[in-house]
């Protein structure tokens, strides 16, 4: 399976953190207004290829996907990006309510069969094992496609 190269990471954490201040400064949850932004700071990343005609491709797809409404596709690369959009979107709403603090990463049981993945489920930055905090941008690679971040409270995470 291919992977995001660094540079790629590097791109789709500064289009993330574009998109999340898009969504912040709307004031709503809208995976529309966070891929707006996202595409057009060149966050539509293929794993593998760097090149700006598949990310300018990707970018296009995502954006007539969710003007059509959809959720999820049958195409793994414009799945993980309406995912990415969704999710982002309700992180970057999460960025605002002090009652969150962090989200847990939850990974699929398949993903987990990976060494590389199963270590960053046991990973911790002081919150407890895979639990990220709120103002922190994931860039996840395509082994962990279908993971999803749970908001914790402070009750929520182990001291």
């Amino acid at each position: 399976m291919a992977v995001y190269r660094a540079r790629q990471v590097a791109r789709i954490r500064e289009a993330v953190n574009a998109g999340r201040m898009a969504v912040r400064a709307a004031g709503i949850a809208d995976a529309r207004v966070f891929a707006r932004a996202f595409v057009e700071a060149g966050g539509a990343q293929v794993p593998g290829d760097p090149s700006e005609a598949a990310s300018q491709a990707l970018g296009e797809q995502l954006l007539a996907a969710l003007a059509r409404g959809e959720a999820s596709a049958a195409d793994a690369n414009l799945d993980r990006e309406l995912k990415r959009a969704q999710t982002e979107a309700e992180w970057a709403m999460a960025l605002d309510d002090d009652r969150i603090v962090g989200f847990l990463l939850q990974l699929p049981e398949q993903a987990l069969e990976q060494p590389t993945v199963e270590a960053l489920a046991h990973q911790s930055q002081g919150l407890g094992p895979g639990v990220v905090r709120k103002a922190d941008v994931v860039v996840l690679q395509p082994d962990c496609d279908g993971a999803q971040f749970i908001a914790l409270s402070d009750h929520d995470i182990e001291c």
